[in-house]
């Protein structure tokens, strides 16, 4: 067998390995899969001219911590050409087949295109980039990036909507109080306790991180420099986590022995905690660090210290600058970082 014979010969069971794994359907994305007989999986330009103003987007940004419709409406200053369709695009791979495959709504005439998709699911532990075109005889008529939430720390967003949580109403108003004292933006705090806890007042992890915040008794040692005040139980440090779970499941150990079970303290507490960062980060050294990669989000920085400790993340952004956050040793702090800023996002906007 000569060695041409022999390549084509591989390749072409590299190809018929590709097809039975995948059969028609290619690799699945968020849309479903990618189906290589109709177009769906090929390369797909990114425009460079993007043109928003005519494609609304509901929601208007991707949601990370739940399943949610997704509508598309496409609305013309003047008629719609007949060979006008709608594309999209999930990391430039055209996914469009799969998209109409499971559209449940769509209405077109002169002036709109609809299409509704009925459940998306974009997890947090990934990044989407998602493009959707207008198109019309190889030429794109309009076109828009469906976008990653976004969240300041310091901006302040109004809670609107606290779905799909239903917390007492007490939480709420010590969310917004709390937030307000320690310049924090309330809807960031929420989404950190969204993602912390699920609201559940007496939750305890398996690092012992116990109430709304989950601050960690490692947590708290910084914190008893603001508040050594606060009750403390010492059966805590002496204990597992489980038997702490038990303690407090039989009402042994309550707000009056501990203050991360008392929901007020326990939001102050994680405020603290965020602000005990802040000052971290805005030392001399910190910060010259930070001014030295502008991309860094500050407040990406913040939440992820929150997670994985402040100077596991110093240390990503001194071996990586820009691209700390991709860091495997950050895997969880990627996904928790994007939760609270989907929570943060979607809380603050007003339901549609």
């Amino acid at each position: 067998m000569t060695s041409v014979l022999r390549s084509l010969l591989i390749k072409t069971t590299s190809v018929l390995s590709l097809l039975i794994t995948f059969g028609c359907a290619g690799p699945t994305t968020p849309f479903g899969g990618m189906d290589f007989w109709t177009g769906d999986g090929y390369f797909f330009a990114e425009s460079k001219n993007q043109k928003s103003e005519d494609v609304a987007l509901f929601p208007d940004r991707q949601m990370l911590h739940a399943s949610s419709p997704l509508k598309v409406e496409y609305t013309a200053t003047s008629t719609i050409p007949e060979d006008a369709k709608l594309y999209v695009t999930y990391n430039q791979k055209n996914v469009t087949k799969a998209f109409q495959k499971y559209a449940k709504w769509q209405d077109r005439n002169d002036k709109q295109i609809k299409f509704i998709y009925p459940k998306l699911r974009l997890k947090p532990d990934r990044r989407h980039q998602i493009d959707i075109y207008v198109k019309s005889d190889q030429k794109i008529l309009s076109s828009i990036k469906y976008l990653p939430p976004e969240c300041s720390l310091k901006k302040t967003r109004s809670i609107a909507s606290i779905n799909p949580f239903k917390p007492e109403r007490n939480y709420l108003n010590s969310i917004n109080d709390l937030a307000r004292e320690n310049q924090l933006n309330p809807s960031l705090l929420a989404g950190l306790i969204a993602q912390e806890s699920g609201f559940s007042s007496d939750l305890v992890s398996r690092a012992k991180a116990i109430g709304l915040t989950q601050v960690t008794p490692l947590a708290d040692e910084e914190l008893k420099k603001f508040r050594p005040h606060w009750k403390r139980d010492e059966r805590i440090n002496s204990s597992s986590a489980a038997q702490i779970e038990e303690l407090i499941s039989k009402k042994k150990i309550s707000a009056k022995q501990d203050w991360r079970l008392d929901p007020d303290l326990a939001i102050e507490g994680g405020a603290l905690y965020l602000n005990y960062l802040r000052e971290y980060w805005n030392n001399t050294e910190n910060k010259t660090l930070l001014r030295s990669h502008p991309n860094v989000d500050y407040s990406e920085v913040i939440l992820a210290s929150y997670n994985s400790g402040a100077s596991r993340v110093k240390s990503r952004i001194q071996k990586r600058g820009d691209d700390w956050l991709n860091d495997d040793d950050l895997k969880e702090a990627f996904k928790y970082v994007n939760s609270i800023e989907s929570y943060c996002y979607h809380f603050s906007s007003e339901e549609k």
